[in-house]
């Protein structure tokens, strides 16, 4: 069972390079430093060689950059929204559109964050119009598998999977505990 008590925050990933941000977001690294560039979205920190150090606030924002502009909106328009005005967007899309790709973004930063209230948060909200299975194949297989990948090339610890994995192993359990009871 996962201990929360154990986790230091030695272990929480904070800074994340260009890579990382590519590796998490699907978006080329070359494009994230354009659009830092072009449209100030972002203001990374540097270290003594110049290389950009961003946040988890920074990953947060280029999720929902993502989300829109894979929606069709284009970097020029979400550039000039707040980050409230993108976050009340994304909502909206979220709720009238593809869930499971908002649910997957949500998932990952709560996992960086080690964050279970956004967890279970985000899983009830999906549970609202999909049922467990739907859950499980539509989001929870394309989230380990990107997780995997994400492994695979060094942009999380095993802890941020062994999170992650802990808590869609505790909603499979009760699933198949109701699923006995009946």
């Amino acid at each position: 069972m996962f201990n929360e008590n154990a986790i230091t925050m030695n272990n929480i990933k904070t800074a994340f390079s260009v890579k990382d941000l590519e590796n998490l977001s699907g978006i080329k690294a070359h494009t994230i430093r354009i659009w830092e560039k072009r449209y100030s979205i972002f203001s990374p920190d540097r270290n003594e060689n110049n290389i950009r150090s961003y946040n988890s606030e920074d990953l947060l924002k280029l999720l929902n950059i993502t989300f829109l502009n894979n929606f069709g909106y284009k970097i020029s328009k979400i550039s000039s929204m707040t980050d409230e005005d993108m976050n009340g967007l994304v909502k909206q899309i979220y709720s009238s559109k593809n869930s499971a790709s908002l649910a997957i973004s949500s998932f990952k930063y709560a996992m960086f964050n080690f964050d279970t209230a956004l967890f279970h948060e985000t899983y009830n909200k999906l549970l609202e119009t999909k049922t467990f299975q739907e859950i499980f194949y539509d989001v929870f297989i394309p989230l380990l598998e990107e997780i995997g990948l994400l492994w695979q090339t060094s942009t999380l610890k095993p802890i941020h999977e062994h999170f992650i994995s802990s808590l869609i192993r505790q909603k499979l359990y009760t699933v198949i505990e109701e699923a006995q009871q009946k």
